[in-house]
């Protein structure tokens, strides 16, 4: 049992840096050359709280350019602007506009700069693609903590009746400790995906549930499919869940167990899916 304990623990570590890793929700480093200068840009990918989201570009070498930043509404035509100002050496910045929690707004910057040679003056100018920036507000450290907690939970106990299956298929084992397994994986699931998720969702974007049908937000329609993979599981094996002394499970051990392996390794597939938080 302590084995099992310790490998639970150790692969829903290692998931749970894979997928942080994995995931969409980080700054990246963009570059652009505009004649002779070099220019960096780290994205911001979310802003949080009250404020403007401050984009910030590095000049390399630091002279003087006509920098402009276009933004817009995702889905709109017209892109609105603002002008950049140098705030030190080779350090230009603009402020986007404070919007509410749960907008977005994706924006991109335009370079120009005068090139004097022999043959009189040109103007060199380059411009970007488009970066997505997302409105978030602030998440009270309790919510957080605890759907961390009970997600972490679910996925251990994804884990622990995994190898409960693959006990009872290849080693003759009793299903009770993977139905328990069982019980524990929707009981974390529901938990952290609806009442926590509800307030956490509430905090950050202004809504308690934009998964289907309502919405199409990414990580309330994983937490939505990987509950109904379990309750199906919970089904198949509903008298052993249940703890009733009358009628049977609808299907025997071997299937019940091929049936938890399955929803444990679509449930994986989604957990390593980057959520939208």
């Amino acid at each position: 049992m302590r084995k099992r304990i310790l490998v639970g623990i150790l692969i829903s570590l290692l998931i749970f840096v894979v997928a942080r890793r994995m995931s969409k929700n980080r700054p990246f480093e963009t570059e652009v050359t505009c004649g002779d200068v070099h220019v960096t840009h780290s994205t911001v990918f979310e802003h949080v709280g009250p404020g403007q989201p401050e984009i910030i570009l590095n000049v390399t070498p630091p002279v003087e350019i006509d920098a402009v930043v276009r933004y817009r509404t995702p889905g709109e035509e017209v892109f609105e602007t603002v002008g950049m100002s140098e705030i030190s050496e080779g350090v230009w910045v603009a402020g986007l506009p404070g919007k509410e929690k749960g907008s977005r707004i994706e924006y991109g910057f335009r370079i120009s700069r005068a090139e004097v040679s022999e043959v009189g003056t040109s103007t060199a100018s380059s411009e970007t693609g488009y970066y997505l920036t997302k409105y978030k507000g602030e998440v009270s450290v309790t919510v957080l903590v605890l759907h961390i907690l009970c997600m972490f939970a679910a996925f251990f106990f994804l884990v622990e009746a995994l190898i409960g299956a693959f006990a009872m298929l290849f080693m003759g084992e009793e299903k009770e400790f993977t139905v328990a397994q069982v019980r524990w994986v929707l009981l974390f699931t529901f938990l952290g995906g609806w009442p926590l998720g509800f307030a956490l969702n509430w905090q950050r974007f202004g809504m308690c549930w934009e998964g289907f049908p309502f919405g199409y937000d990414i990580t309330d329609n994983k937490t939505q499919l990987i509950a109904i993979f379990w309750l199906i599981v919970a089904v198949l094996s509903w008298k052993s869940f249940m703890c009733s002394r009358t009628g049977r499970d609808v299907v025997g051990p071997g299937v019940f167990a091929v049936a938890v392996i399955v929803a444990s390794v679509l449930s994986l597939a989604l957990y390593l899916v980057p959520h939208s938080l």
